[in-house]
Parts: C-alpha cells; structure tokens; sequence
C-alpha cells in the first residue's frame, strides 16, 4: 500500500522505535519528518497529515489538545492502561512495538484515506 503526498511526523519517540517507524511509513510513500521534543512541533504539526509520538512523553495531553492532526501514540510496552488513557485523551489510535505491517496500515487507511489496491481486498 503506498500513501503519496503525505507527511508523517514523528515527535518525542525514542531514536529505536522512531528509525523502525521511519523505516516502515516512508516505504509506503509518506515524507516522514522527526523531532526529539513535542513542544517545538505544537505549533508545527498542523502541517502534517499524521503525528506519531510515545505514550510516556510528559508534552503527549498538550500535543493531542494542540494539534489538528491525528495523533498515533506509539509505546515500546503495550499496556492496556496506556491504551485507554491515549484515547481518552484523543488519541486517533495507539500501537505498540514490535509493530505489524499490519496494523501500521490499518493506522494509515483509516487516519490518512489510504486506500487498499484491489487485489489486496479481494485475497
């Protein structure tokens, strides 16, 4: 599945998950662009299309009440708490590593309208 013309950013994740990520979403066509603080991007993410960032980040409620971007936020450890608090708080969606292909695009179709080519919906 390729997303062109997208961009992607990824604020306050660990430099691991970020070069995972960044790995994966710019495979799928997305301009992916990375920052290691949350409080220079409020302002800025209103230009992207999708904002990745980590669960424990102190700046995460501001983000997600600043920004008009979805808000994908990324965790190394799954917890259900983490979870429910993410999207009581906004949140478009949460993922934990290791991420799946499969999930990161259903992140994608439904946060950005990527659309699935037809032979994939058809298997």
């Amino acid at each position: 599945m390729k997303v062109s013309g997208k961009s992607v950013l990824l604020a306050g994740i660990e430099p691991v998950l970020a070069q995972e990520l960044h790995q994966y979403l710019s495979s799928r066509g997305l301009d992916v662009h990375e920052s290691s603080s949350l409080e220079s991007q409020n302002s800025e993410s209103e230009k992207f299309d999708l904002v990745f960032c980590e669960t424990h980040h102190p700046g995460l409620l501001k983000l997600l009440h600043a920004v008009s971007s979805p808000v994908v936020v990324v965790s190394r450890v799954p917890e259900v708490n983490d979870w429910l608090d993410a999207m009581d708080a906004g949140a478009a969606d949460y993922c934990a590593a290791p991420f799946e292909r499969e999930q990161l695009d259903w992140i994608l179709e439904s946060n950005l309208g990527a659309q699935r080519p037809l032979s994939a919906t058809a298997a």
